[in-house]
Formats: structure tokens, sequence, C-alpha cells
């Protein structure tokens, strides 16, 4: 269990009637709390031991907290007295300096990590995106020779592919994403659109070129698959306020930290899911079986809230259920079983009354299954989700939904089995860390 601790130095500023300096600070605690004894003050059934010390004729007192309780019950209890401290009508006989924060401190310790996973992350994503584009000329691509030049120089040297980003404070990565590149017009018309090309080009083309002319940010370029960039600047932006007082163990206040923890939680979420994401589609072989198993997953999901049949539930559930069950990492196994359910299906509940639109939907899990058998051969997944797209035609079974884009969207990527995210410590009210919460 952490301890937190509060100290504070108080200079007498005008002299008390009667009472010494350390007096009076007794009679504003005094207003707050439940119990106070020599040693402890009880506040919110809070115990906080404390020390309150003063030299007689001393124009100084000094008054230390400390409490070993949960950080979601002793932060509130210390800041109670705090409060008090600060916004006494007493104050007119002293300064109040806080000596040491340990509230600051806790907020401070449980966002510095947030705050260092939030640039990795970008730094990563960053990097799946322009490999993608640019390959190993991501860098002379990218990073113009002036920002290169004072990378250079803060890294003492040559720097590699692998420290380039690193060399780069956050600032300068901000700059580097989202301001707006300048374009050699005048290299573009004499080389590009001569005269000599221009009698060459189509027009297609020439668009092209022009639109090549339009200035525009890395961010507009290669990111905006992954929100806009006005979006992204909002949220960055935000998670800045309190970063330089996180970094150098400023005072935070409990909105501050509610506030920002929420936003660092959600952004870094953000970057968490886009990386995800890219690196599935750059580095991950998705085989047939896979993407028929992605399918059978979502339609067995659907079809709970979309089917009137109780008939038809039964079907697509059932054949959702067989599919999973026959998912192992063997061709043979879609080469014969997979293709045989699909086609049984189909059979067995051709003739039943399930409504129009169901009805066809059976009907159609046969033209699945003669779509992948003649995909058979191919294992390339975007030909074999456009295979189920295109032999499940059916809007009215859906509603609205237009299940050729859902089918092919959804099974691009099979489904990974991922560890559930834990919600890290959102409010000083909520469930602390586990650090925190022990005992």
């Amino acid at each position: 269990m952490a301890e937190i601790k509060m100290s504070y130095i108080f200079i007498e500023k005008e002299k008390h009637e009667s009472k010494i300096l350390k007096e009076v600070l007794l009679e504003i605690i005094d207003e707050i709390v439940q119990v106070r004894d020599d040693e402890i003050l009880k506040v919110n059934d809070i115990d906080i031991k404390y020390r309150i010390i003063q030299k007689k004729k001393s124009k100084r007192c000094f008054l230390e907290m400390t409490s070993s309780a949960r950080v979601n019950r002793c932060i509130p209890a210390l800041q109670k007295v705090d409060v008090a401290f600060f916004k006494s009508s007493q104050q007119k006989y002293y300064y109040a300096i806080r000596d040491y924060d340990g509230i600051s401190e806790s907020f401070c310790k449980r966002l510095y990590p947030k705050y260092a996973e939030f640039e990795r992350k970008l730094r990563s994503l960053i990097l799946f995106i322009l490999t993608k584009a640019y390959g190993s000329r991501w860098q002379s691509e990218t990073v113009s020779q002036e920002l290169l030049n004072v990378i250079k120089e803060n890294a003492h040297g040559k720097v590699s592919l692998n420290e380039t980003l690193e060399n780069m404070d956050l600032n300068t990565l901000e700059t580097y994403l989202f301001e707006k590149r300048p374009v050699d017009y005048a290299g573009i018309i004499n080389k590009k659109l001569s005269v000599e090309c221009l009698e060459k080009l189509e027009k297609e083309e020439i668009c092209s070129i022009i639109e090549e002319m339009r200035e525009t940010s890395l961010w507009e370029r290669h990111f905006e698959k992954y929100g806009k960039q006005k979006d992204w600047e909002k949220k960055i932006s935000e998670v800045h306020k309190i970063r330089n007082k996180v970094a150098h163990q400023k005072t935070i206040t409990i909105e501050e930290f509610t506030d920002t923890n929420r936003k660092l939680n959600a952004i870094n979420r953000n970057l968490s899911n886009a990386i995800e994401g890219i690196r599935e589609e750059n580095f991950t072989e998705n085989s047939i079986v896979d993407i028929l198993g992605s399918f059978a997953i979502l339609a067995g999901s659907m079809v709970k809230n979309i089917a009137q049949s109780q008939a038809f539930k039964d079907v697509v559930i059932g054949f959702s259920a067989k599919i999973q069950e026959m998912l192992k990492p063997m061709e043979e196994i879609y080469k014969s079983g997979v293709v045989k359910t699909l086609s049984d299906w189909s059979n067995t509940y051709e003739k039943l009354n399930l409504g129009i639109a169901q009805s066809q939907m059976v009907k159609n899990m046969g033209a699945i299954a003669e779509s992948f058998s003649a995909a058979s051969s191919s294992i390339n997944s975007s030909i074999s989700a456009k295979a189920i797209a295109d032999s499940f035609p059916l809007s009215e079974a859906f509603g609205n939904t237009n299940m050729a884009e859902v089918i092919q969207n959804s099974c691009i990527i099979p489904q990974q089995k991922r560890v559930k995210e834990i919600e890290p410590f959102q409010d000083y009210d909520e469930q602390p860390d586990n650090e925190e919460n022990e005992g």
C-alpha cells in the first residue's frame, strides 16, 4: 500500500491577538475533522497521521500529514484538509506553502507511463505506415534536409532509420506529421508538365500530377484512413496541457488528472487499434479457412437479432457452430467438409417456409459453397472474400445493410483471440491500480 504525504511551511503574515500560528492552524483543522488527538486526524473515516511543530517566538510553523489508506480514499481526505488551509478566512494570519505535494506526485506517477505509451505508439504507427508507403526510403522521402540536420545535431552524428523518430521530440514529431509540405511548383511544371511531357500524358496522368501540387501534410497524404488530421491534432493537443507538469513533478489538480487520464486512455486505445489493423493488413497471411470461419461467426451473431423464424435461426446458428467446429489449420478440411456442410444446410432447409428473404438467404448457401469450391485453388484473401460477398447479395434479410460490403470488410482479417483490455485507473473515486489496492 502506498503512503501519500503532504507537508507545509506556514509563515506568519499578521500576528493573531491571542494565538500563536500553530494554534490558528489547529483551529482550522478542528473545523473539518471528525476526531483529532496528538497524532491522528480522522477525516472522512480515514486516519491521517500528522505532526505540527513551531518553535517559541518563531514566525514559521511546519505541518506534515501522511496516510496509508487506499489511494481513492486517502486523496479526498488529504485534499479536504489542504483546501481548508487555502480557503480559510484566517488566511490573513499566514502564508501557506506546500513543501511536499504527495497528491500531485501520485497523479504524476499514474499519468507518466501513459504519456510514455502515447509517444511510443505514435512513433510505431508512423513507422508502420511510412515503411509501407516508401520502404527503406521513408526517411529521405519524408524528412526535410533542414529537419534531418537538426536531428543529426541532436544525435551528435549520423542518424539511422531506427533512430530517426526517436531523435524527434513530441513537438517536432507533430510538426513532421501535420505541417503542410512546401511544393516545388517550378520543378513540377518544368519537368513533369513540360511541353514534351504534356504531349505524351493522358488526362488522368495530368490530373494526378496537378494533385501533387496541392500543399498537404504527411498526415493528409498517408494517415487519413485512421482519422481526420484536425481530430488527431485536437486529441494530441488536449493531452499536452499538463504534460510538462507531469514530466517535472508539478502541482496537478484532481480535475486535471481526471480529464487528462481519460483522454490519454482514449488516444492510446485509438493508436493501438490503428496499429493492430495495419499490422494485420500488412503482415498476416489469411487462408480461405480463416475467412470462412470469420463469415460463420459473423452470420451466427447477426442472425440472432434479425431472423424472425426460429427455424431459420436454428439453420444459421447450427451452420455457424458446425463451421467453427471444423476450423482447423488443414486445407483438406476446407476442400471437403466445409463446402459439403454449406450444401447440406442449403438442401435440407431450402423447402421450409421461412419467409421470402430468409428462404433466398438459405438458397444462397449453396451459391457460397459453389464459390468456395471454385476458389479452392486460391488462398488469396481478397479474392475469397469477394467470392463470399458476390454469392451473398441479399440485402432484404439484413434490412438496409449492404451485406456484400459487410462480408468483404469483416472477412478480410480473421477473428483474433484477444486478451481483454483492462481499463486503467480513470478517476480518484474508482478502483485504484493493483499495487495501490493491496492490503
